[in-house]
C-alpha cells in the first residue's frame, strides 16, 4: 500500500536532517512526503532541502512536496493542509525532530494488509532519556495478541482514555486515509489537539474498525527543550484547558466523559510539574476545582465499567 508521511516544520533547523534520513533508509520508501513548513524564521528550509538533495538518490520513486507558508498559524493547520495533499492509501504524521526506525513503514504497511488493520498505533521511544511508551500494565487486559508485539484492541474509545495509554502523542498513529472524511485537526490551540484529532476520528467512524497497537520501538521521539511537554509558565492562566475537555464537558457519554477524565489528570500534573511556586499551583486548583473534581470521578469511575 502507498503511505504518505506528512512533516509538520517549524524552527526545526537542528533535527530535520536526521527526520529525513530516517525516511531515505526506511526498508520500504514513503511514496509520498509533504512537507509543511509553517513560516519558520531559523534556517529549518533551507536545511530540509539540503537533506532532499543529499538524499535524493534514495527518493527517486517517491513524491516530495514543500508547502511554505507566509504565516505561523501552528502545527494543527500544517497537518491539515498535508491531509489534503496526500494521495497514499495510508497516511501518518513525523514530527520534523523525530524519526522512524528502519523497519517503520515496511512493517506497518505489511501488518495493516495483512491483518486489514484500519489504524495501528506505534510504540514509541524517548531519546535521549530511552525511555519506552506505552506502558501496557494498566490497559493488557483491553488487548489481543494477534502476532509478535501486535495486538488488538478491541474497544478503542474505551482504551484511548487509559492513563498510560498514548494514541496521538509523538505523531504515532498510522491510519487508512479514507478513514478520515472531513475530520481536521483543530487549529489555534496546543494542548492535546493530537488526541482531540484521533479520538474524533474514532467517534465518527461509521463502521467498525480494526484498531491494532505494535508495540515496539517504531519512532524515535527527542526530548526537545521548547516542546510543550517541557515548557514551564510564570502565571497559571497561561496553561489553558485542553480542547477535548471543552468541547465534551457537557457531554452524557461514557466514552467522551472518561476522555476527560483521562486528559484531566494529565492536565493537572502538567500543570503542578510546570509551574514556578506553590501559590501559582494553587491558584491553578482553585480556579480549576469543579472541573477537575468532577472529571476526577469519571476517572475512578472507568475502572468499574464495563467494556
Amino acid at each position: 500500500m502507498k503511505h504518505t508521511v506528512v512533516i509538520p516544520l517549524y524552527n526545526k533547523e537542528k533535527y530535520i536532517y536526521d527526520t529525513i534520513r530516517s525516511l531515505a533508509f526506511q526498508e520500504k520508501k514513503p511514496s509520498q512526503i509533504i512537507v509543511v513548513d509553517d513560516c519558520s524564521n531559523d534556517r529549518s528550509v533551507v536545511c530540509l532541502k539540503e537533506a532532499l538533495s543529499f538524499f535524493a538518490p534514495q527518493f527517486l520513486q517517491t513524491t516530495i512536496q514543500i508547502v511554505e507558508l507566509d504565516e505561523n498559524t501552528g502545527p494543527g493547520n500544517a497537518r491539515n493542509i498535508g491531509i489534503q495533499l496526500a494521495t497514499g492509501e495510508l497516511i501518518s504524521f513525523l514530527d520534523a525532530d523525530d524519526c522512524y526506525t528502519p523497519t517503520c513503514i515496511r512493517e506497518v504497511g505489511c501488518i495493516m494488509e495483512e491483518r486489514d488493520l484500519d489504524i495501528v498505533i506505534l510504540g514509541i521511544l524517548l531519546n535521549p532519556s530511552n525511555y519506552y511508551l506505552p506502558a501496557i500494565k494498566s490497559f493488557v487486559s483491553e488487548m489481543q495478541y494477534l502476532s509478535n508485539h501486535l495486538y488488538l484492541l478491541p474497544n478503542i474509545l474505551h482504551t484511548v482514555s487509559s492513563p498510560d495509554f498514548i494514541m496521538g502523542v509523538g505523531s504515532n498513529v498510522v491510519i487508512r486515509r479514507k478513514h478520515l472524511n472531513e475530520i481536521r485537526y483543530e487549529t489555534g490551540v496546543s494542548l492535546n489537539e493530537g488526541i482531540d484529532f484521533w479520538y474524533r476520528v474514532l467517534k465518527n467512524m461509521t463502521e467498525p474498525i480494526r484498531v491494532g497497537l505494535l508495540n515496539k520501538a517504531c519512532i524515535e521521539v527527542r526530548e526537545v527543550e521548547g516542546s510543550l511537554s517541557r515548557t514551564s509558565y510564570t502565571n497559571w492562566r497561561d496553561i489553558e484547558i485542553p480542547v477535548s475537555i471543552k468541547r465534551y464537558q457537557k457531554s452524557s457519554n461514557r466514552y467522551d466523559q472518561q476522555l476527560m477524565g483521562m486528559l484531566s489528570q494529565r492536565w493537572l500534573e502538567h500543570a503542578m510539574e510546570r509551574l514556578p511556586t506553590w501559590q501559582q499551583k494553587g491558584l491553578f486548583v482553585i480556579h480549576h476545582a469543579l472541573v477537575i473534581i468532577k472529571n476526577f470521578y469519571y476517572f475512578k469511575k472507568r475502572k468499574y465499567i464495563k467494556r
